[in-house]
């Protein structure tokens, strides 16, 4: 059921109304049908009430013509006399048509105590020759009668309606008439009438959908591309309501790229008022005799100058000048790895294929090397690989540290969290490496996953999109 809903709403709006259509279409078909049904009934009791009444009128106004009256009545059908009624007990009674023909009966001066009807779908045998409308469709179809405007019947019998009435001798009248069905012309009706709802009812509303969903797709993908400080305005278009979230998008985007570039104006005002008299205190720090002080000063300058750097990459983060290019990933790796190297880390690459993607090159390179900094930190040594998985880069930095609990994995990428509780440099850092590393990786439509690996240690991946 969910592969045959429709994501889009134009088109579970039309489905909905399809299907309550169809719902409409079935019940009024339903209710034609039994109207037809009845109409045949009624139609076929009119017959037999005509026939009795022109049977007993014969009977009562010249007996002289009786052998007259009689020969064409066995051709039409012959009421059937008797002491007994037609319709026994063990009928289904019709009480609808016996009210009519009762009516009918009366309007026509002719008075019966008791009226039964009944509809059956086969005749019984002793109403066999006492029966009217089987020969309807044979006249019908006479070439002469077709010569003179009449057409060929091509209804067929469904059943007989019996009518049996009592006269005040106590003898009973009965005589039989056969339904005819109409159905093929109800159905060709109905199945014309619902295309032509479908038609009147669904075009305008594909139509009106169309006219909807337009801008609400122009809406929905600028809010998926949207980047802080953009200043081309999505247009308005659509009905009163969609042009009024428009409007309202057009708003929002404008106060969140204000307060952004707010934002970014104080973080260059604080980075400038920050690293002044930090480069003065170091300076004044050089002049300190005591050389382990001065190390530990240096190092704490060091250190705040270094947080106060990862913090404003990270907020300024979304926002790069830098472009995209293509670049060797297996080149990038290598320059990274000579520079660990050169500092004395054990950091191991194996180099395979040539891989590129399209990246900000000085972004991924500080995402690798907090991701390959954290491997020597914890672990002492990093190995590096790279494989490609469908249509992304997957760069695997494994150390043999002794990895992070299950339970804490998530929350290391949450800022300044650091696995060392501690806040020196030596043994951690500021605790927004990860934070910094995974914000690159999403920024390029990837993402960085931590695993433990099942013979110790911690596998990071950094997910790159290929394209």
């Amino acid at each position: 059921m969910k592969r045959l809903w429709p994501k889009s709403l134009v088109g579970q709006l039309l489905l909905v109304v399809a299907l309550m259509l169809l719902l409409a279409q079935g019940i009024n078909s339903f209710l034609l049908y039994r109207g037809a049904q009845t109409q045949n009934l009624v139609e076929a009791s009119t017959s037999a009430v005509s026939r009795i009444a022109f049977g007993l009128d014969r009977q009562a106004n010249d007996r002289s013509v009786m052998r007259y009256g009689a020969a064409r009545t066995r051709r039409m059908g012959q009421i059937r006399y008797s002491s007994e009624s037609a319709v026994t007990g063990d009928m289904p009674r019709l009480p609808e048509l016996e009210a009519r023909a009762g009516q009918a009966f009366a309007n026509m001066g002719i008075g019966f105590s008791e009226i039964r009807v009944t509809s059956l779908r086969d005749l019984t045998d002793d109403m066999t020759g006492h029966v009217i409308g089987t020969n309807r469709g044979e006249w019908r179809n006479n070439p002469i009668n077709r010569s003179m405007g009449g057409q060929a019947s091509p209804t067929e019998t469904t059943g007989f309606v019996i009518i049996s009435a009592k006269q005040a001798d106590g003898q009973w009248v009965s005589i039989a008439s056969a339904v005819r069905a109409r159905t093929p012309l109800l159905v060709r009706t109905l199945l014309f009438q619902t295309i032509t709802i479908y038609l009147l009812m669904l075009i305008p509303l594909i139509i009106l959908g169309r006219y909807i969903s337009r801008p609400l797709k122009s809406l929905t993908a600028r809010a998926h591309s949207f980047k802080p400080g953009e200043t081309e305005m999505l247009e308005e278009q659509g009905p009163p309501d969609t042009r009024e979230l428009i409007r309202a998008f057009n708003d929002m985007s404008g106060r969140v790229s204000s307060m952004i570039k707010e934002k970014d104006v104080m973080l260059g005002a604080i980075g400038h008022d920050l690293r002044t008299p930090l480069a003065a205190l170091r300076v004044r720090v050089e002049n300190v005799e005591d050389d382990d002080d001065r190390e530990r000063m240096i190092a704490g300058i060091e250190d705040i100058d270094h947080t106060l750097d990862d913090i404003l990459s990270l907020a300024r983060l979304g926002r790069s000048n830098e472009s995209t290019d293509m670049v060797d990933i297996r080149s990038l790796i290598e320059t990274i790895v000579d520079e660990f190297t050169d500092l004395g880390h054990d950091v191991r690459y194996q180099r395979g294929e040539k891989q590129t993607a399209n990246i900000r090159e000085t972004l991924v390179r500080r995402a690798l090397r907090n991701l390959i900094g954290n491997a020597t930190l914890y672990g002492q040594t990093a190995d590096i690989s790279v494989e490609k998985s469908g249509d992304m880069l997957m760069i695997y930095i494994d150390d043999d540290g002794p990895g992070i609990p299950e339970e804490k994995i998530e929350t290391m990428f949450e800022p300044f969290l650091r696995g060392d509780a501690s806040r020196n440099r030596a043994t951690g850092g500021s605790g927004l490496g990860l934070t910094l590393a995974r914000a690159i990786a999403r920024e390029h439509g990837g993402d960085i996953i931590l695993k433990n690996r099942e013979n110790g240690g911690l596998r990071a991946t950094l997910c790159l999109p290929v394209g």
